[in-house]
């Protein structure tokens, strides 16, 4: 990989949210992406001014743009499940001598309370063996293991993406129309288990798709109905990176840095350290995992009201005593808030967080893309004459942070 101050070229596989998030960071930098998706509906949900390519490619196909292109690196973001484009992209790399990162979605595998399975094909004899309607999750690609059911008709309630080539492949396949539900997600707590009492489904089939593909929303709406939550396991252990590990990894390697729309010159806009006084400011946190946590900790000893939203918090949030909202975000969270704080671990609920607040006016950071937030919660070091706030790169940050809590040691006279 190349480093200096030349423009970088990348090529995306960008079939999932983080994909597309990855693709609006290096369009963002000033980077040079082109993605790849398999639909044109793909396409639609990508940003205006980026090369996309809408077509479904194997190894020749990837190879041939490959060598077509001058690229410093291939990004391979496609779906955890997607395991043969996966295998035509790391192929088609190894053939050019393209360099190659995969990007992973971390596991978010419950310990209890589902039917665990490996395939599409095994949930369909899980259904078999099973009586009520049920909430199918699992894409298009999975619906034909289903129509050996003899009562799939009545019984299987597909949610699929709202394309013309989605509704196409259930109604060929013989589902009926009235069945078929047609939304892009995110899909909250609340509205999976909307969905599941409008249909009465006794029963949802999911696919371990972590936290960007709602899993977890998914099982806490089957706790909430008392159902069977058929789930399908991640076809094999991947090797890669996640999200920020991979953004970390490409800021190094290529001198990455996000653009201002004001200054649209490659230069990321620099955060003014205010030291204010929270002590009676009402304060909400969104979030539930490592992000949720850091933030937490940083706010609690400072703030009146901090208040936690979040479905699943873990027990590293729980073990700081925070109030906590054990929900999902639901519009109107924000109202009456100084401050918010959204660290879902999800960019388009975090960034319907964001657009909430900013809409009544309240200071929102953004943890999935910060740049697009008001504010940015820092590092936070308190010593008795010394508070020292620290934000920026990760790296450069923990580098830092045994110096300064050696000076917070150190004695210290009072100064004006």
């Amino acid at each position: 990989m190349k480093q200096g101050d030349a423009m970088a070229n990348f090529l995306v596989f960008a079939g999932t949210s983080e994909g597309r998030r990855l693709v609006e960071y290096l369009n963002a930098c000033g980077a040079s992406v082109c993605a790849s998706v398999a639909t044109e509906y793909g396409k639609m949900l990508l940003p205006e001014g980026v090369e996309v390519l809408s077509k479904r490619l194997d190894t020749s196909d990837i190879a041939a743009l490959l060598k077509s292109l001058q690229l410093d690196c291939v990004i391979d973001a496609t779906h955890p499940y997607a395991v043969l484009a996966t295998d035509h992209i790391h192929a088609a790399c190894e053939e050019t001598g393209t360099p190659y990162l995969r990007l992973i979605r971390p596991s978010d595998m419950p310990d209890d309370g589902c039917v665990f399975v490996e395939d599409a094909a095994q949930a369909a004899e899980v259904l078999a063996a099973a009586t009520g309607k049920v909430l199918l999750t699992t894409g298009v690609k999975e619906l034909d293991a289903f129509v050996h059911l003899t009562d799939y008709q009545e019984r299987i309630f597909p949610r699929v993406l709202p394309s013309a080539e989605s509704i196409q492949r259930c109604l060929a396949l013989g589902y009926r129309i009235q069945n078929i539900i047609a939304m892009q997600g995110p899909f909250t707590r609340e509205l999976n288990s909307a969905m599941m009492c409008q249909i009465g489904a006794s029963i949802v089939v999911t696919k371990e798709s972590g936290g960007a593909g709602g899993f977890a929303e998914k099982l806490g709406a089957a706790r909430d109905a008392g159902a069977i939550a058929v789930v399908i396991g991640r076809p094999r252990t991947e090797v890669g990176l996640t999200y920020n590990e991979l953004v970390e990894r490409l800021t190094r390697d290529f001198g990455l840095q996000p653009r201002t729309a004001a200054e649209g010159s490659g230069t990321a806009a620099r955060r003014f350290p205010l030291f204010v006084n929270l002590t009676n400011s009402k304060i909400a946190l969104f979030g539930g995992g490592a992000a949720a946590v850091a933030r937490a900790a940083a706010l609690l000893p400072y703030c009146g009201a901090l208040t936690v939203v979040s479905a699943h918090p873990s027990p590293e949030l729980e073990a700081l005593g925070v109030t906590i909202l054990r929900r999902s975000y639901m519009q109107g969270d924000c109202a009456g808030c100084e401050l918010v704080s959204a660290a879902t671990g999800n960019l388009e609920i975090d960034r319907a967080i964001c657009k909430e607040a900013h809409s009544a006016g309240i200071p929102a950071e953004c943890v999935a893309a910060p740049p697009e937030g008001a504010f940015c919660i820092p590092t936070v070091l308190d010593g008795p004459l010394l508070t020292i706030g620290i934000y920026g790169d990760k790296a450069a940050v923990e580098r830092m942070i045994p110096d300064m809590k050696s000076l917070l040691n150190q004695k210290q006279e009072p100064f004006d």
